[in-house]
C-alpha cells in the first residue's frame, strides 16, 4: 500500500477506483476505514484516495504536537504523492477542518469541497467536551471510549435499533492499528488550534455543508455560520441525525454527495 512522507513523518494511504479524485479526510480518531461504505459507493465512478491523518492507523505516531495547517499539509503531500492536480474533498468533523485549510492554503487544488458536521471555530462547550474525551480516553481503554462517546456521535432514531450499533462496537474492537491515548489527545489539541472564521470568505470551490439537526457534539449553528460564509454554499441540514451524517443516512448521503459533484465537474 501508498506511503508519502510530510518531512520525517510516514504517511499511509490508500486508493480505490478511477475517474476523477475524491480525497476523503477523517475525523478525531478515525483511520480511512471509517469511510468504507462511501468507499465502495463512490469508487465505481471517481479515483478515492484515503489517507490515515497522522496518529491514526498506519500513519507514523507524531513526535509532539501539531495544528490543523500541518495535517492540511499531510493532506497536500497524499495528493502530491499521486500526481493529483485537483481533487474534490470531502471531510468530517476535524477531517473538515483539515479540508477548509486546505481549500484555503492551496485554493486551485481542490475542485469541490464538502464538509460535513464541521465547524469553523470551536466554541468552549466543544473544548471541554474534548478536552475531557482525552483525558477519559487513557483511563476508559478503547473500547469503553467509543462506548460512551456514542451518544453524541448518533441520534436517538439509530440507537433505537442495536443492530446499528453492533457493527461499530465490533469495528472498534477488531482495529488492527488502535489509536493510543498519547495520539488521541495529540489529535485533540489540533482541533483547538483550528479557526477559519475570518478567513473563510475567500474560498472559491464549490462547496456543500451538510450538517446533522441532532448533532450534539458539534450543533448546526456551526454547519450555518460555514454556509453563511463561505461564498456560494449550499447548508443540507438532515432531519433526524447527530454527528455521523454518513453512517446513519449512508444512501441519503451518497446520493446528496453524487449529485453534488456531478454539479461541481
Amino acid at each position: 500500500m501508498p506511503t508519502t512522507h510530510n518531512g520525517d513523518l510516514d504517511l499511509y494511504y490508500t486508493t480505490a477506483g478511477a475517474g476523477q479524485p475524491i480525497l476523503w479526510l477523517q475525523g478525531l480518531g478515525a483511520d480511512h476505514t471509517a469511510w468504507t461504505v462511501q468507499t465502495i459507493h463512490f469508487s465505481r465512478a471517481f479515483q478515492c484516495i484515503l489517507p490515515d491523518n497522522r496518529d491514526t492507523g498506519r500513519s507514523a505516531r507524531a513526535p509532539g504536537p501539531y495544528d490543523i495547517a500541518t495535517l492540511a499539509a499531510d493532506a497536500l503531500a497524499v495528493l502530491d504523492a499521486e500526481g493529483v492536480d485537483a481533487a474534490h474533498v470531502v471531510g468530517l468533523s476535524m477531517g473538515a477542518a483539515i479540508a477548509q485549510e486546505l481549500a484555503l492554503r492551496a485554493t486551485e487544488r481542490v475542485r469541490s469541497l464538502t464538509l460535513l458536521s464541521g465547524f469553523a471555530r470551536e466554541d468552549a462547550r466543544m473544548r471541554a467536551i474534548t478536552a475531557l474525551w482525552a483525558d477519559l480516553y487513557e483511563r476508559l481503554g478503547t473500547v469503553m471510549f467509543h462506548r460512551s462517546t456514542e451518544p453524541w456521535l448518533f441520534s436517538p432514531v439509530f440507537f433505537e435499533n442495536p443492530a446499528n450499533l453492533r457493527p461499530l462496537l465490533r469495528y472498534v474492537e477488531e482495529a488492527p492499528y488502535p489509536q493510543e491515548a498519547d495520539a488521541f489527545t495529540r489529535q485533540v489539541g489540533a482541533t483547538h488550534t483550528h479557526d477559519t472564521l475570518d478567513r473563510l470568505h475567500t474560498i472559491t470551490a464549490p462547496t456543500l455543508v451538510v450538517h446533522g439537526e441532532h448533532d450534539l457534539l458539534v450543533p448546526p449553528a456551526h454547519g450555518q455560520q460555514l454556509a453563511d460564509l463561505i461564498p456560494n454554499a449550499n447548508l443540507e441540514l438532515r432531519p433526524g441525525v447527530a454527528h455521523s451524517v454518513n453512517l446513519e443516512q449512508q444512501g441519503a448521503f451518497n446520493r446528496l454527495l453524487e449529485a453534488f459533484l456531478g454539479s461541481a465537474q
